[in-house]
């Protein structure tokens, strides 16, 4: 098995995982809802089954995502995991703008008027550590294998923290005599949930525009670049990234009295030292500048002088 089938193996297996959390949890929170006569748990249980079908389509996103190369898609098929990011991140801002409504409506009205047992709001609780636990294995799951769309998912975990927690809040309101605790606590999540989707968003839709890679990669691949010997300096290094694979495009100027072979044997040394220090790193296309014969470099140069 290749590293890059690796890579999609673990963010399988972390939306499996996810799904099946989300399959029990959907089941605990209906039926402590019913039984429990509370409306926010019921309402948490609906969101609990739109995410089955978020984590399903995360799945079929990433085995998408990984397939090789082909005569329409030359380049791979890398951005489907991106735009299935983009379409999490719309789900999570939907979710927060239907809490945020529910909560404006609860306080217009005073409040809710519900009388719930302690029993969804135990659920609540048992809810909000197992999503916690997902966000932690999502998210390290995600900085493991650079993929957008896992990233989206440990943040569509934590928007789910917050839900459960705000109708543990507005349960625990009601049995407290504080009905308008649980509407507040709906806007204020709310609030959270959809700042979250927006940041997913951008992210994704920076890499669907070819976004650059982060400063740090780019240090590093500049100083990785001019470490090889006879490079004199980089005239151009483009980046940009595809899913959770980086293209690098580098022109490299050396010395113009070398000869076509040695010029091109350079550049292979700077392709393999890329390819073997940045695993993320699809495609490199390098290419070689002749110096001007009166660089800072040139006057230092033996070549020069003959």
């Amino acid at each position: 098995m290749s590293e890059k089938q690796s890579l999609a193996k673990l963010g399988v297996r972390a939306s499996f995982l996810s799904m099946v959390a989300s399959v029990i949890l959907a089941a605990v929170k209906l039926v402590t809802g019913i039984i429990g006569h509370s409306a926010a748990m019921i309402s948490d249980a609906a969101n609990s089954i739109s995410d089955i079908i978020t984590y399903a389509v995360v799945m079929g996103g990433l085995a998408a995502s990984e397939k090789k190369a082909d005569r329409d898609h030359q380049y791979g098929h890398e951005k489907i995991e991106s735009i299935v990011a983009v379409l999490i991140a719309l789900a999570i801002f939907a979710t927060g703008v239907g809490i945020g409504y529910n909560g404006v409506r609860l306080i217009v009205q005073g409040g809710s008027d519900q009388n719930p047992s302690w029993l969804p709001a135990i659920a609540a609780a048992a809810s909000m550590i197992v999503k916690l636990v997902l966000y932690r294995y999502v998210s390290k799951t995600s900085k493991k294998t650079g993929f957008s769309s896992l990233k989206a998912l440990a943040g569509d975990h934590l928007s789910d923290v917050f839900a459960s927690s705000g109708a543990l809040l507005g349960i625990v309101g009601a049995k407290l005599g504080s009905p308008i605790l649980d509407p507040i606590a709906a806007v204020i999540i709310a609030l959270l949930i959809i700042k979250s989707a927006i940041e997913i968003f951008r992210n994704s839709a920076n890499i669907l525009l070819d976004g650059s890679v982060d400063d740090e990669t780019s240090a590093k691949l500049q100083s990785t670049i001019l470490s090889v010997h006879d490079v004199r300096r980089i005239d151009l290094l483009r980046t940009r990234r595809t899913g959770s694979r980086y293209y690098v495009e580098v022109e490299i100027c050396c010395c113009r009295h070398l000869s076509l072979e040695h010029s091109h044997a350079i550049a292979q040394q700077v392709h393999d030292i890329i390819e073997q220090r940045f695993e993320r790193v699809r495609h490199i296309m390098v290419h070689t500048n002749p110096c001007s014969g009166h660089d800072e470099f040139c006057a230092r140069c033996e070549l020069n002088k003959t």
